[in-house]
């Protein structure tokens, strides 16, 4: 391969977006971060939503910067975001309403209720997708339940990656991997599930086309390369439109092992990449989740709170007025040693933003745990929690697929807390392998090379991946702590949710 090739990857997480510029020549690739901006969100007294024009705006100011530092031709632009939001538009294609944060509280109590209409076990058996309360299936239900003319005016429901392919290209599209996280989209078909948006009575017209990731869908609408001074030939792909779809096709695999997954940012994503959906009541008894992958591929994985809790943390204590980078909070963490206090990250008190280090003491408290004043000491019950997490997820995995495995490649901007990656390593008892950081910008950019033809396969970007990266490994030290209490935490999960005061 000696012909460059551009490409632009747009990039949308939940806290932070970034525009970047990839060139790929020669089997290597280097990125190039032109733009980075927040995804703001907008919190009032009637609900939690995403401020999605001005994070459009942003997309645009990024794609000229692209255009300012690179030229104007590219060889793509792809999309990737996080999953289950989505924006409701009228016949005209303008948008209804600001759309709902997924953290929103309007889902409360609604899944339990819509068991009532299609038992639980027969939803898993059609979508395979883990039960939470913001899975898209329930956010439309709610609307429902609150009698909102939002769906009645609404023509089509686009998730968040879809979106903006439309905004850029006029074009609708269901991409695969973002619509599996809807809970309404069969694994098997990698279509959605009609049978089932019948049975929650939701309008058909709502739901595009569905369409395979490293799909063309069309070029740069003549506005927007007007806006950006972008050639209006520009190709717009339906990359892995989930973040966590284009993270894990970056995972450096060389193909012989058996290994397994971690996303690691916001969310954690454990699990395994396989040719076909697990179904199974062992499956739905874990809580697993079946979700689109890239090249026909299904991730099998648990969806878990990840470094969320930190993050508001952070937030937290520098709405106080004492900002400490990522990197203090580990060292101070590291100074303070073993908590021996855990949390359940799936708590649903920690779903939602604000005031997190005195939910985390409340919870610590409740269950009975010793609890102690100290930065460090929260950042070591989230970190240790999280660790442990990833050790049950780990043989819950291997009880589902019968198969150990054998090392864990982490992707995303976890990998670049090293105290994390080395209790991961000592907790799951398996060699960690931490890289890329851009998981989800590097998988992004692999989906468009594909779709044009620049390479032959996943497996070949793969390869490309592993020769571009530096990457960190880390071997298990010292597992007799996550022996010795295991028990202990799985008693903390197992207590259930504490009544907050």
């Amino acid at each position: 391969m000696t012909t460059e090739k551009k490409f632009i990857a747009l990039d949308l997480g939940a806290e932070t977006g970034r525009c970047v510029v990839a060139t790929l020549k020669d089997h290597k690739i280097e990125l190039n971060e032109v733009y980075r901006f927040n995804t703001h969100a907008i919190r009032y007294e009637k609900g939690f939503h995403w401020d999605i024009l001005h994070i459009y705006e942003e997309v645009l100011t990024g794609l000229a910067k692209a255009r300012a530092a690179f030229g104007s031709h590219f060889d793509g632009i792809g999309v990737d975001t996080w999953g289950v939001d989505y924006v409701l538009l009228d016949p005209e294609g303008r948008i209804i309403g600001y759309p709902y944060h997924y953290r929103d509280d309007r889902t409360d109590g609604v899944m339990e209720e819509a068991f009532n209409v299609v038992r639980k076990e027969k939803i898993y058996e059609r979508t395979g997708i883990q039960f939470a309360q913001f899975n898209t299936v329930f956010q439309l239900l709610s609307e429902k339940k609150r009698k909102s003319s939002f769906l009645t005016s609404a023509d089509k429901m686009l998730l968040l990656p879809d979106f903006m392919n439309y905004l850029l290209s006029g074009e609708m599209k269901a991409e695969f991997t973002i619509a599996s996280t809807t809970g309404l989209a069969d694994p098997l078909e990698r279509d959605w599930a009609w049978d089932l948006i019948a049975n929650f009575q939701l309008p058909d017209r709502l739901f595009s086309e569905m369409v395979e990731p490293g799909t063309i869908i069309g070029t740069l609408l003549p506005s927007i390369a007007k806006k950006t001074g972008l050639d209006p030939d520009v190709r717009v792909i339906a990359t892995a439109g989930h973040d966590t779809a284009s993270a894990i096709v970056s995972v450096p695999s060389d193909g012989k092992s058996n290994w397994a997954f971690l996303s690691s940012g916001t969310w954690s994503l454990m699990g395994v990449e396989l040719r076909k959906p697990s179904l199974t009541p062992r499956a739905m008894e874990y809580n697993f989740t079946n979700e689109g992958g890239a090249a026909g591929t299904t991730r099998l994985l648990k969806n878990i709170t990840g470094l969320w809790p930190l993050q508001e943390c952070r937030r937290y204590w520098s709405g106080k007025s004492v900002e400490y980078s990522y990197s203090a909070l580990t060292d101070m963490a590291r100074k303070e040693g073993s908590a021996n206090a855990w949390i359940d990250l799936n708590d649903p008190r920690f779903l939602k933003p604000d005031d997190m280090p005195e939910k985390i003491q409340a919870f610590l408290g409740k269950s009975g745990q010793s609890t102690k004043p100290g930065i460090g000491y929260i950042v070591n019950v989230i970190l240790e929690s999280l660790a442990f997490s990833y050790r049950i997820v780990k043989k819950e995995l291997e009880d589902i697929t019968e198969r150990r495995a054998d090392r864990i490649h982490v992707v995303g901007g976890g990998t670049q807390n090293g105290l994390l990656m080395q209790l991961t390593a000592d907790a799951v008892g398996c060699t960690v392998i931490a890289g890329p950081i851009e998981g989800a910008v590097v998988g992004n950019v692999g989906v468009q090379a594909l779709a044009i033809g620049a390479i032959s396969s996943v497996d070949e970007w793969r390869h490309i991946v592993a020769d571009s990266s530096q990457l960190q490994v880390y071997e298990p030290s010292d597992g007799r702590y996550f022996d010795e209490n295991e028990e202990a935490f799985r008693a903390v999960l197992s207590e259930g949710s504490f009544e907050e005061d």
